[in-house]
């Protein structure tokens, strides 16, 4: 019978945990196929390793190195994203405040006063991702957000009018800002500079871009890569504040949440954790190793005591992958033996598997000696005559 340890539950968990985090950022980093390629060939090695076929792990392992490093840099833009987001300081950084209604409606109010005189336009409106290493040049601001303001900057007399303005909180931070350019090549022709531009920071980080378009007269909002058209400053004003809201939303509901949210995801996770689970230490592989473990007895009845035993110590033969036996610690083992319901006198006890807690995947090849005899006496001493 397979013992299982709370390390054994807490390994497990950590790995669900860490298969759902590259998912979830493989599904918005547009690498989720990249990713499942890589936790399959890992898989693979590990399966091939316990069958001990040796030169298809090797082969699994350099396939599985090679497109580690095609992820590395294919999409290093998304890695580094997903390291920006694991500043745990920035996260329990007291956050600013958000814009008010009035002012996300100034916002949508302005960009469609801009569309209606084909006047070109870039407002970013950051979120929890940090943009300073993103965004290049600039003038610092630090006014409050209103639509004349604004206006004002995308006029074609303004200096600044060619690049973005930064919206953080509820204050303009910055104006005349520039962004990175996509390097997607399926983005319509039809998008300029500035729509590439919106796209471009949009799939970099998580705020929200709204461009307005100087040849079509045309408002659309790109956020995590994509770009869709806003038909009115009503439409503009809700999708802006849809991207707001989980900023502002209560403890209970982040907890729903964590729990409920990406269900797909999570459960996908837990059935891989399962499948590497069961590939780690349910087949058994052919290394054995040799070990003397130290003999405990557990449960002495209360009016006894133990005065003489066969052995203080048992050699173990143990079973299993070669690398499960490196990366437990063999020396920590312990044979028990229960002696509940034991008499005085000799006691002898077969020596079985159930004697030691194994972790998942080791099994006990052999025991020596296959059995220990101890004397059992009482404990209360006659008083002296």
């Amino acid at each position: 019978m397979i013992a299982i340890r709370w390390q054994n539950i807490f390994d497990f968990l950590a790995l669900a945990l860490a298969i759902y985090l590259v998912l979830r950022w493989g599904r918005e980093a547009r690498a989720f196929r990249v990713a499942l390629v890589i936790l399959g060939l890992r898989a693979g090695s590990i399966l091939a390793r316990q069958l001990d076929l040796v030169v298809t792990g090797l082969i699994l392992d350099a396939a599985n190195l090679i497109a580690i490093i095609l992820l590395l840099i294919a999409y290093q833009i998304e890695l580094r994203r997903a390291l920006s987001r694991l500043d745990v300081l920035a996260w329990l950084a007291p956050r600013r405040a958000i814009a008010t209604d009035s002012e996300l409606d100034a916002i949508g109010a302005a960009a469609f006063e801009l569309a209606q005189v084909n006047c070109g336009a870039l407002i970013v409106i950051e979120h929890q991702d940090s943009l300073n290493e993103l965004i290049d040049g600039g003038v610092k601001l630090g006014g409050q957000i209103s639509a004349e303001i604004l206006e004002a900057v995308f006029r074609k007399n303004s200096p600044v009018h060619d690049g973005a303005v930064i919206i953080e909180g509820d204050q303009i931070a910055r104006v005349g800002a520039l962004l990175p350019m996509t390097r997607r090549m399926d983005v319509p022709q039809i998008y300029g500079t500035r729509h590439r531009a919106a796209i471009g920071l949009a799939e970099r980080s998580d705020a929200t871009v709204i461009v307005v378009s100087e040849e079509r007269g045309q408002v659309s909002v790109a956020e995590g890569g994509r770009i869709q058209l806003v038909r009115s400053a009503v439409e503009l004003s809700q999708t802006i504040r849809a991207t707001e809201k989980p900023r502002t939303a209560s403890l209970r509901s982040r907890l729903r949440d964590i729990v409920f949210g990406h269900i797909g995801l999570k459960a996908a996770a837990l059935g891989l954790a399962l499948l590497f689970w069961s590939i780690s230490f349910f087949l058994v592989g052919n290394s054995i190793r040799t070990v003397t473990v130290p003999v405990e007895f557990t449960n002495v009845p209360a009016d006894l005591e133990i005065s003489r035993t066969s052995a203080d110590t048992i050699e173990v033969q143990v079973r299993g992958s070669a690398w499960l036996l490196d990366s437990v610690s063999l020396n920590t083992l312990v044979g028990r033996f229960d002696l509940s319901g034991k008499g005085p006198g000799t006691q002898t006890i077969p020596v079985g598997e159930g004697i030691l807690n194994l972790p998942p995947g080791l099994v006990i090849e052999n025991i020596s000696p296959g059995k220990i005899s101890m004397t059992l006496v009482s404990s209360q001493h006659q008083p002296s005559q």
